[in-house]
């Protein structure tokens, strides 16, 4: 998880936005999948669908039909909810509304991840919550400005890369019910704590490394993955998005870290400088009922805000980047 409590004021702003004029009509949808494909990010507008059956007939118009789609991912174990909402769509990994979230790729996570993402709004909140877009070349020419210091973490990010750890708890755990992550034995479908781990261990597309560790009694599975800082898409090198953890690594967010892939930590003013660029770069508007985003998760990267009252926001994604 990662998360700001506190966060200025935005007024909506940057964004390419498509106006559907009231119904998403293959020639509308035609000149929708153009702009998406220059622009690499589009807020659609007006699209005059209700719910989410109703975008079901359009996935496929889209780039998110059946062959595209990507399918893994999610990590919120099934007692918070139920991850997926109809076909192609899931339900976000669950956060609590309060909490501003940094941008992130959406599971980059693991080696393997979707190369397009589609989010769907079928209930807008009452308050907050936008969902903003961050372009890689934007987070990267802001940290380039902030001069020496943000070029000397560039460099950090290219040759050492990004490492994420996280642990699975046991499901027993007493205090298992304020960690929103799976268990282990729900993640890696055994109880049996040998057959767990090497199961964790063949998934190697998900990890470098997993070993167990103990809190209160309980055992904890660990695991560790290094991603390169940077990913290529046509000759061109786009900026991942480091991860920020507000907190130090604590039983409700599995004990996880994000430093760097040689395992150094970020310090106070690199992940200052972050935040600030973060911040600088984000772009979006206020969700409507039926309002589209559609997202190139190599060139960008996304974000979401505090909220209050309910929002639905559903999420397709389609096609695979492997690193």
């Amino acid at each position: 998880m990662q998360s700001a409590r506190r966060h200025p004021a935005l007024t909506d702003t940057g964004l390419a936005r498509f106006d559907a004029q009231g119904a998403l009509t293959p020639s509308r949808l035609l000149q929708l999948r153009g702009q998406f494909d220059d622009t690499g990010a589009l807020h659609v507008t007006n699209t005059g669908l209700a719910d989410r059956a109703a975008l079901q007939p359009l996935m496929a118009a889209l780039g998110f039909g059946a062959g595209d789609q990507f399918s893994a991912g999610g990590r919120t174990a099934a007692a918070w909810q139920t991850k997926w909402a109809a076909p192609g769509l899931r339900q976000l990994d669950f956060y609590p509304p309060h909490l501003y979230l940094l941008p992130n790729g959406e599971i980059h996570y693991q080696r393997d991840f979707p190369e397009r993402i589609l989010f769907f709004c079928e209930t807008p909140p009452a308050a907050g919550g936008r969902t903003f877009i961050h372009a890689a070349k934007k987070l990267e020419s802001a940290l380039v400005v902030a001069g020496r210091a943000g070029r000397a973490l560039l460099d950090k990010i290219r040759t050492h890369g990004l490492m994420i750890e996280v642990g699975f708890l046991d499901r027993n755990h007493p205090q298992k019910a304020q960690n929103y992550f799976q268990s282990w034995q729900e993640r890696f479908g055994h109880d049996d704590r040998g057959v767990a781990l090497h199961v964790a261990q063949s998934r190697s597309r998900e990890y470098d490394s997993c070993w167990w560790a103990e809190d209160a009694g309980y055992p904890v599975l660990m695991t560790r993955i290094t991603l390169p800082g940077f990913v290529d898409k046509d000759g061109v090198d786009y900026m991942r998005f480091p991860r920020i953890a507000m907190d130090g690594p604590l039983l409700r967010n599995g004990f996880r870290r994000y430093p760097l892939g040689n395992g150094l930590e970020l310090s106070d003013a690199e992940k200052d400088l972050l935040k600030s660029a973060y911040l600088a770069t984000r772009e979006g508007y206020r969700w409507a009922q039926g309002d589209l985003i559609l997202m190139d998760n190599i060139r960008h990267a996304h974000s979401r805000e505090a909220f209050a009252g309910p929002r639905d926001i559903f999420i397709g994604m389609a096609g695979l980047k492997k690193l």
